[in-house]
């Protein structure tokens, strides 16, 4: 049996662990999960790395290994300008099926091995996505990875 001064101490920790529990927050009701997919077609999923303001996770199919980091990145109408400027000067543009005023993106191919690409992809709403393949990568590979993603529930959460 527990002295009162045990079951105070008890009743003192269980109640500062239920306040700390009720303080965590989840995604604002009616808005995306920000989150990377469980299963992409043709893709075997890694683990979620989860960190502050941002979830990276690795897909593999053969020798193929596709790192994806989905992260919160402010973006007022003068960032978002600069990475329009930037990504249409010489990058091949990537067809996110998004209007251009809520996210672009561009492939970043090797010089020396064109058919080796990442993708980058900066949304209005202030979600940036990087699909990198470290040269394991070819467009295909990385669109498959992008028609998994909820582009268009993230580029409606402003």
């Amino acid at each position: 049996m527990l002295s009162s001064a045990a079951m105070r101490r008890h009743g003192i920790v269980v109640l500062a662990a239920f306040m700390l529990a009720s303080c965590r927050r989840g995604p604002p009701a009616g808005g995306p999960v920000f989150d990377l997919p469980d299963a992409i077609r043709g893709f075997v999923a890694g683990v979620r790395q989860p960190g502050d303001g941002y979830v990276r996770r690795t897909y593999t199919a053969g020798a193929t290994h596709i790192t994806v980091t989905l992260a919160r990145h402010p973006m007022d109408q003068t960032a978002y300008d600069s990475w329009l400027a930037m990504s249409t000067a010489g990058f091949p543009q990537a067809d996110l099926g998004l209007s251009a005023d809520a996210g672009n993106g561009f492939y970043q191919c090797e010089p020396h091995a064109p058919d080796s690409c990442d993708l980058l992809i900066q949304l209005r709403s202030g979600v940036h996505v990087e699909i990198r393949g470290g040269g394991t990568s070819s467009r295909h590979d990385v669109d498959a990875i992008r028609r998994a993603l909820p582009l268009a529930a993230l580029a409606s959460n402003r």
